[in-house]
């Protein structure tokens, strides 16, 4: 396979952008504690930083997943590593969402090619209410 053919083969592998994170960061600002509670349920991790009004929730319910087709083995190593979880941080100012972010469980950065899912959709409707 030439090399314009190859990298053909990766552009097309990122063509499509994962729509997890996007959704999860328009959707869930802004939501208030009892909302995300709602939507995510059980009770998360929580770290307080009482000077900031700011509480740091941790749900271990995501997985690691990537959107690249079977084929794209050779040019998306991430495909290698099967389903792996991942946590969502959700950090709370003044009781409401002000970020959303991911990692793996022990606090590094999720892999390159990796995304964090999580069930997000019941957020979104959520917000749409609100």
């Amino acid at each position: 396979m030439s090399a314009v053919g190859l990298a053909a083969l990766a552009l097309s592998a990122c063509a499509e952008a994962p729509e997890i994170d996007p959704i999860a960061q328009k959707t869930m600002i802004g939501l208030s504690e009892r909302a995300v509670l709602t939507c995510m349920g059980g009770a998360p991790a929580r770290v307080t930083r009482p000077a900031e009004a700011t509480e740091i929730w941790t749900y271990r319910s995501g997985v690691t997943t990537t959107d690249s087709p079977p084929w794209a083995v050779g040019t998306n190593f991430s495909l290698l590593t099967g389903e792996k979880p991942c946590d969502v941080r959700i950090v709370m100012t003044n009781a409401h969402v002000s970020q959303v972010s991911y990692a793996l469980p022990d606090g590094r950065a999720l892999p390159s090619g990796r995304q964090c899912s999580f069930p997000v959709w019941t957020c979104a409707a959520l917000r749409a209410t609100q």
